[in-house]
This record gives structure tokens, sequence and C-alpha cells, in this order.
């Protein structure tokens, strides 16, 4: 009898175990450390590369179209190099224009309407709430003064609106639009620096795609700073990856194109991501 009860007792552990889905975070802390809840990656999600997870599609509630969602993981350097040998394919977009450094999530898709965004700061760096929002909207303001093909003219388009600081803790969303795009530190996987979930319109005509969601998490494993210090992943270096593709922009992985703002690795002490690069300029331009 009390065999019997052990083998019950593991059987339903294992249950618990494999009933969920899967996973980033790395467990540090449990799964509201920081400023929100850790993302994880849908049972049904389909992996179209070794970082990029398509979401099942949904309606999405404020403009009551079918979107589906591209959940992008940007991995540490040498944990990224490793996933991409075991994992060889890449979007199809990203490789059509790698010769001029930038890609596409999928042409034509960006945003249309100017949304507001909110970011929870709490985080155990000793990054105050205020330097979190100034290299948020700072990184958006980079984005949006290449729209327009220049840097530095004084032109610039307004992608992502304006944000907002806030104590509630957040959720990335990865099953439902929410009408919300939202920015935290959570726990993720060790190797993840951040993920960012996009949602739209991205299949179709070219003209009816757009973006409609932008969620991000950035890893608590991580220390983070604002100096370029070599022990820590440099907020803005990351933030402005990260934004690129908020405003509809696809990673890069041609050694060729390892200068540019969206190439898909990075480390602690990297700070050349902070400034857009040549096709990153072109890209966002040829975009918007």
């Amino acid at each position: 009898m009390l065999k019997n009860i052990k083998i019950l007792h593991i059987f339903l552990v294992l249950m618990l175990i494999f009933a969920g889905s899967a996973s980033a975070s790395n467990g540090r802390g449990g799964a509201e450390e920081g400023g929100g809840r850790t993302v994880r990656i849908p049972r049904d999600a389909e992996q179209i590369s070794e970082n990029v997870y398509r979401l099942r599609p949904t309606r999405d509630r404020e403009t009551d179209l079918m979107v589906e969602g591209y959940l992008i993981v940007h991995y540490r350097e040498n944990e990224g190099a490793a996933r991409r040998t075991a994992f060889s394919h890449r979007s199809n977009n990203a490789r059509q224009k790698q010769e001029s450094c930038y890609g596409f999530m999928a042409s034509g898709a960006k945003w249309k309407t100017i949304e507001p965004w909110v970011v929870n700061p709490a985080n155990t760096y000793g990054l105050t709430d205020s330097f979190v929002l100034a290299t948020l909207a700072n990184g958006i303001a980079k984005w949006e003064d290449a729209a327009d093909g220049f840097v530095g003219n004084g032109g610039s388009i307004d992608i992502l609106g304006n944000g907002v600081t806030t104590s509630t803790p957040l959720v990335a969303d990865e099953i439902q639009t929410d009408n919300l795009n939202e920015v935290y530190f959570a726990p993720l996987e060790e190797g993840t620096i951040g993920v960012t979930i996009v949602w739209g319109v991205f299949r179709g005509p070219t003209f009816q795609r757009r973006l409609v969601e932008w969620d991000q998490v950035y890893n608590s494993f991580y220390s983070w700073g604002g100096e370029g210090e070599a022990d820590k992943m440099d907020l803005d270096n990351i933030v402005t990856h990260e934004l690129g593709h908020s405003v509809g922009m696809a990673d890069l992985y041609s050694t060729s194109c390892a200068e540019e703002t969206m190439f898909g690795y990075a480390t602690e002490g990297e700070t050349k991501k902070r400034d857009l690069n040549t096709g990153d300029i072109k890209g966002v331009s040829t975009l918007y």
C-alpha cells in the first residue's frame, strides 16, 4: 500500500511538471522578481529560427484584427552561437536583406498608430527609475530619428510614443494582446539577455500589415549598468537593440553585419549597439 502511494505521488509530481508551458525562467527568486512575471513560451508556439517563436493567432481587442505574435529571444554571445550551430535555419526576411545588413519581421509590418508604453523599473542593480525610463525613451528616439534616413538632422517620425513608469507588476503577453506595451526586469533562462514579443499582422497584402503591441523583459539573472562596465550588461546597448524589434526590425547573424545594432548577439561590456549603424538606418527608413 505504501509503495503504491509513493508511486502515485511521483506520478502526480511528474504531471505537474509537464502540464505547464515551457518557460524562459532561470528559476532565480521566483516568478515576479523585479518588475513582473517571467516569460513562458507556449507549448503551441512554432519555433521558426533558433531565437524566434511564432505565437498562435488571436483577435486583438483594440483593432479587432486577427494578429499573431513573434517571441524573440536575445541570447548572450556564446549561448547564441551554440544554439545557432544546432539550429541552422534563418528567417526569410533577414536572409533576403543580409547583403544590406538589415531585415524586417515582415515586409511592410510597421506601426500605423502611436501608442504609449509603460515600464516597471524595479531592479536590484542600483539603476534609478528615471535612468531606466530615460534609457528607453532615448533608445526609441534613436530609431525615430533614423526613420527619415538621416541621423541628427532634426527630423524624426513618431513611432512608439511616450512612456511612463509604474510600480504595478507587469506581464508580457505570450497568448493574448492586452493593449499595453510593457517593459520590465524578471528572471529568464541563463544565457538569455532579454525577450521581446511583438504582435501584429505579418501576412497578406503588404499594405494591410501592421504592428499592434510590444512587450520586453530584461533578464534579472545578469547585472545591469549604464557605463559600459566589463562585468555588466549595458542597458542602453541592449535596449536599443530590443527596440529595433519593437519597430519591426529583424535580427542579423552574418559576421559582415556584426557592427549593426540589430546583430543578434551581445555580451557584458558591449556598447557598440548604442548607436545605429548604416544598415540599421537604411532598414528603418525603408520600412517607414
